[in-house]
């Protein structure tokens, strides 16, 4: 399989799984809605929540990422970050972006780095330390190669979209929870026979139909991650043209990753490269249900698309680093 044809496959797959995730977000609302008879009340306050939420993620979440891992800008006087400024101008340059993104730069000792920004010029690249201490590069081409395409295929908002809308579905879930378990406490002990206890019973149904809709949601959301770290992988080989800089430098995270990053967490995790939150990454451990909740596909398949060979084989290679 070409590199054009992993990118096509994965574009296609993105597009049916946001469409999933949209389906599953919208009945939820109708549901609500049904449930009440009050079409389009349910439907209305969970498109101003979720609303509230783009907005808000669209105009301050490059920067609160960027403030939350602790970020700053690339200092042109330094050498290794001045490759680096270097090396992005030449990836915008290859893959047509327009404006270079910014350039930051974080005190950690894992290979990392992640892109943000809905927009080109609104974009930023950040590295790790330990990424300018262990990656030559070439390797770095590659991963900046990879965090290009997630600007490119507009990734963030993608995310960041998608992240919103299933976060109305949390504040719902969340307060439907608080809500009615109040109401029942009051209306409960007295014994109505009101509307107050039908109403508490309502709002806790509508909570676990939250939970139940929220959880599919992260499902789909989660393959949405990992099929768009596959279209990253593709674009960044055919933007350097050089398939082997990705994976011998996801191979050199496999070996030097052995903890997590001290400034992420679950809500910034899956914008990396390769996921942060893992003590150890132990691809024998990876299984149907890992996989399922994980923001990244296992570095060994990543590899093995990157050099055309069989997993199985990478695999090994991996585990005698």
């Amino acid at each position: 399989m070409t590199f054009w044809e992993v990118q096509e496959r994965n574009v296609r797959k993105s597009i049916i799984l946001i469409a999933v995730f949209s389906l599953i977000m919208v009945s939820f609302g109708f549901l609500v809605d049904a449930i009440f008879n009050s079409f389009p009340v349910g439907m209305s306050i969970f498109s101003i929540i979720a609303l509230v939420q783009i907005l808000v993620g669209l105009s301050k979440g490059p920067e609160m990422v960027l403030k939350m891992v602790e970020a700053r800008p690339a200092n042109p006087e330094n050498f290794e970050e001045k490759q680096l400024i270097n090396i992005v101008e030449e990836m915008t340059i290859a893959s047509g972006l327009g404006k270079p993104p910014k350039v930051y730069v974080m005190e950690d000792e894992t290979i990392n780095a992640f892109a943000t920004g809905y927009k080109p010029e609104k974009s930023a690249i950040c590295v790790t330390t330990g990424l300018l201490k262990n990656l030559n590069r070439e390797e770095t081409e590659g991963v900046i190669g990879h965090e290009i395409s997630h600007i490119l295929h507009k990734d963030t908002l993608v995310m960041t979209l998608t992240s919103a809308i299933l976060g109305a579905v949390v504040i719902i879930q969340i307060l439907s929870w608080r809500a009615g378990l109040s109401m029942l406490r009051y209306s409960y002990p007295r014994r109505r026979k009101n509307s107050g206890l039908q109403i508490a019973l309502l709002l806790l149904f509508i909570a676990l139909l939250a939970t139940l809709f929220a959880f599919l949601g992260r499902i789909v959301l989660f393959a949405v991650s990992r099929s768009r770290e596959y279209l990253a992988d593709a674009t960044s080989a055919q933007l350097t043209r050089n398939p082997f800089a990705l994976a011998s430098a996801l191979r050199k995270i496999y070996k030097v990753n052995k903890k997590k990053m001290k400034n992420a967490n679950i809500a910034n995790a899956h914008l990396f490269i390769s996921d942060p939150l893992r003590r150890k990454i132990n691809e024998r451990k990876e299984g149907f249900f890992t996989n399922l909740f994980s923001t990244h596909p296992p570095i060994y398949k990543r590899i093995a698309l990157l050099e055309n060979k069989p997993p199985e084989i990478v695999l090994k290679e991996l585990e005698n680093l």
